[in-house]
């Protein structure tokens, strides 16, 4: 009775068996699959970054709450994959199937056997058991958190007016200027711009100087020179301007 079924990639056919598969083992209560589902959880894969969990909770009723619960944390960029999920004790099967996907265990209301906790810490599979729902979903909410990409935030320092080009190579420029806008500082990042075109970016700057010494900022109307490092070799001229700016990342949450 059983039907196969040809799909044109492998990552496809992963794809249908693993949403087949999860249904089979949630039940009924989760309803059925449609075609138009499986074809959208297939285009998702290549743009998601998934945590694999496998639960097992102590009755259906409280398995079905805590994966819909879990299933809402989802976004565009990361979900959850419930690899496996079941009625009653953590079992050996739960820690083989989990060594196999890189999945957390969790636990509602469930025990762990003595011997099932040893299995799992040879194999280093973390299993987690709560009996609070909503200590569960936080903790796995922290685990989505870790997958997203951190939040990149750009601060602008300042303009320097190129005046004079000192020196010039593959890696290297050293010129100097005046402080139109803001206040340059280190450690900061430049890019160059010829009117309103971006010749190119990225640059690490070296140094700041006043003279012969070396300065951690300039201010505005004031004169300097700067050196910067890149990967290829920067054409500069005079009238060019290098905006200073730095760039940190931030922790995303849900």
């Amino acid at each position: 009775g059983d039907e196969f079924e040809v799909v044109v990639s492998e990552k496809e056919a992963k794809a249908k068996a693993a949403a087949a598969a999860a249904e089979r083992r949630i039940g009924p209560a989760t309803g059925a699959t449609t075609s138009s589902e499986l074809l959208r959880m297939i285009s998702q894969k290549s743009q998601l970054t998934e945590l694999n969990i496998i639960v097992k909770a102590d009755v259906q009723g409280s398995l079905t709450s805590v994966i819909d619960s879990l299933k809402s944390l989802g976004t565009e960029e990361v979900a959850v994959r419930v690899v496996g999920s079941g009625v009653g004790v953590i079992n050996e099967n739960d820690v083989h199937t989990a060594t196999t996907t890189g999945a957390i265990i969790y636990g509602f209301q469930v025990e762990l056997p003595s011997a099932v906790k040893q299995l799992a810490a040879r194999d280093k599979v973390s299993i987690r058991l709560f009996n609070v729902i909503y200590e569960l979903i936080d903790d796995v909410k922290k685990e989505l958190e870790i997958l997203l990409s951190p939040e990149i935030i750009e601060e602008q320092l300042g303009t320097l007016m190129v005046k004079g080009i000192f020196k010039t190579s593959k890696t290297e420029v050293i010129c100097g200027g005046e402080v139109t806008k803001g206040k340059l500082t280190l450690p900061a990042l430049a890019r160059v711009k010829r009117d309103k075109e971006i010749i190119t970016k990225d640059l690490e700057v070296v140094s700041l100087k006043k003279g012969p010494q070396d300065v951690s900022e300039v201010v505005k109307g004031e004169m300097c020179g700067l050196s910067f490092r890149s990967k290829e070799k920067v054409v500069l001229q005079e009238g060019d301007r290098i905006e200073l700016y730095s760039r940190q990342t931030k922790t995303r949450t849900l």
